[in-house]
């Protein structure tokens, strides 16, 4: 029950990321237009800038749980590779626990923010006068499922008897191909 739990919870932040590649592809299009059209036309596209901002903070809360979970993420490989197994272990599970606490925190503030945008129908003082609440909606549901990974990461280091190992193997799956099982294992 608890893998088949793990394994949807893997899907949903897989076609997250997929989203978050969209928007990254969608606003390189729009920087691209604003760009020729300044240098071609003299023509500026003020809105561009302001809809890149917005974009910047859904890929980043969209894409951030599944490269968690593919332990594609920035780590000091080279502190943690030299540490004992027992102490690789012990830091796995106290960094873990402290970035679901972390993150659960980020999830609460920015959750209660939202709702109060969303009472008060506050405006982005921006060129688009959109209601604040839609590009930053996003930061407290991507903060859950950051947490989520991370219950996912934990679980690891408390059951898997070479946890880096797993992790590492996990990162390197589909390097070569592009392509992973469920598993993370190169398919």
């Amino acid at each position: 029950m608890l893998n088949t739990i793990t394994v949807v919870f893997e899907r949903i932040t897989l076609w997250m990321a997929i989203a978050a590649a969209g928007l990254t592809l969608a606003m390189s299009c729009w920087i691209t237009y604003d760009v020729l059209t300044r240098y071609f036309l003299d023509w500026a596209s003020p809105w561009a800038f302001d809809l890149s901002e917005y974009a910047l903070i859904w890929i980043t809360f969209l894409g951030a749980p599944w490269v968690l979970l593919q332990d594609r993420h920035v780590r000091i490989e080279l502190l943690v590779d030299v540490l004992p197994r027992p102490i690789q272990r012990t830091l796995g599970i106290i960094v873990s626990i402290i970035a679901v606490c972390a993150c659960l925190v980020l999830a609460w503030k920015t959750g209660v923010a939202a709702v109060q945008y969303y009472e008060n129908n506050i405006m982005m003082p921006r060129i688009w006068r959109i209601p604040r609440i839609l590009p930053y909606c996003v930061i407290p549901i991507g903060s859950v499922f950051m947490a989520l990974a991370f219950v996912v990461r934990l679980r690891v280091y408390l059951t898997d008897p070479d946890p880096e190992a797993a992790l590492s193997a996990r990162a390197s799956a589909g390097q070569e191909t592009g392509l992973a099982d469920d598993n993370g294992a190169a398919s």
